[in-house]
């Protein structure tokens, strides 16, 4: 992950910067996440025989860090591949994945993707699995304005046991 956060072309998008030591509390914070949600980021690997198990990025569904909760409080989708792996679909097809499963498995009704203004491959990303830009927050560790994406499921929520008995 720090070979990937290290690229230039990828960490001007970043909300935050990020060195070798980011990356390793990044992952910590992600593993507590998994333990306390039971839902987090996938890591992606290359299914290509010639470079097969090979890192590829991250992609799924995480809270907002609490300096971007101006961004809302549905969980957050999203995506970041080595340069490597872009122009494949591989982003679309995970982010895809990880919002059938935010909407089917997990039963959440909204999720938001927080975007760099001027990172068009995110933005197509977003647009190809149906969200919309929704608003624009200050990013107070970067100092600009970025995007927030929004989608709500077009399926019904399965009701939880709580919400039977009180019917």
């Amino acid at each position: 992950m720090a070979r990937i956060n290290s690229d230039p072309e990828i960490g001007r998008y970043l909300n935050r910067p990020v060195d070798e030591a980011a990356v390793a509390a990044f992952f910590g914070l992600m593993i507590g996440h998994w333990e306390s949600h039971g839902y987090g980021p996938w890591a992606l690997e290359s299914r290509e025989p010639e470079i097969e198990g090979r890192f590829l990025g991250f992609a799924g569904l995480a809270h907002v860090p609490p300096f971007l909760a101006a961004a809302g409080s549905a969980p957050e989708l999203g995506w970041r591949l080595g340069r490597t792996a872009w122009g494949h679909g591989l982003a679309t097809e995970a982010a895809i994945t990880a919002r059938d499963d935010a909407f089917a498995r997990l039963a959440l009704g909204e999720i938001i993707s927080i975007i760099h203004p001027e990172n068009e491959r995110s933005q197509r990303v977003a647009v190809k699995i149906g969200m919309r830009r929704w608003k624009r927050i200050e990013n107070p560790v970067i100092g600009i304005e970025v995007d927030v994406w929004h989608q709500i499921t077009d399926r019904p929520r399965p009701l939880r046991p709580a919400d039977r008995t009180r019917r």
